[in-house]
């Protein structure tokens, strides 16, 4: 009986571990391809500035390179929330304990990898569509272009480039990854609560 407890007890350790994991990297994706807003009234744009404003993403995000620029800002800021989350602790502890979930968390994380970029995707035209509405109602006309003529300079050109790889820079990922760190710090506690509420009265009493 001890040993059937003992081993129940390593097994529900070894499910807050992996859990813990689990819904930190779903909560740390990106937002973007998840989050659904709230229907609210808002006031259509002026067509001139519109206009100006579909003009002026083109020269953001050119459409032929769109995709590109989606997955160079995604991929690496998903990597080091990756990494920071191997490099915690609790993490780590989890891994070597039970080294079967290594490779269930890099399915799971390849799947969410996946999906996101899908979703970033399938997304695009709405996204590029919402942006030139939002900077529409930001930027009148002669802004727009403004902003449009400092894109076609060296710098802005330079601007634009250096951009995509800011999530890529050592100082970016590592402060990420600490970010990450310090929020799987907190998750063991809260996940290990949540189960201890969520139990059912059978399981309470074991």
């Amino acid at each position: 009986m001890a040993e059937d407890q003992g081993g129940e007890r390593e097994g529900c350790g070894m499910r807050h571990g992996f859990l813990s994991a689990v819904l930190l990297a779903g909560a740390m994706l990106p937002s973007a391809a998840h989050a659904q807003a709230s229907p609210v009234a808002v006031t259509a744009p002026d067509p001139a500035r519109l206009a100006a404003a579909r003009e002026l993403i083109n020269v953001l995000m050119p459409p032929e390179s769109r995709e590109r620029m989606i997955e160079s800002m995604i991929a690496p800021m998903l990597g080091n929330l990756q990494q920071g989350m191997a490099q915690s602790p609790m993490f780590s502890s989890a891994m070597a304990d039970h080294p079967e979930m290594q490779t269930r968390f890099a399915t799971f994380m390849e799947r969410q990898q996946a999906r996101t970029m899908t979703l970033m995707r399938d997304g695009l035209p709405g996204m590029v569509e919402a942006m030139a509405r939002a900077y529409a109602r930001r930027f009148d006309v002669a802004q727009c272009r403004d902003i449009k003529a400092f894109f076609a300079t060296p710098s802005g050109r330079a601007y634009m480039q250096q951009s995509l790889t800011i999530m890529a820079d050592p100082d970016v990922a590592a402060w990420q990854r600490s970010m990450m760190q310090s929020s799987m710090a907190h998750m063991q506690a809260d996940v290990a609560e949540f189960a201890k509420q969520a139990a059912t009265p059978e399981e309470k009493k074991k």
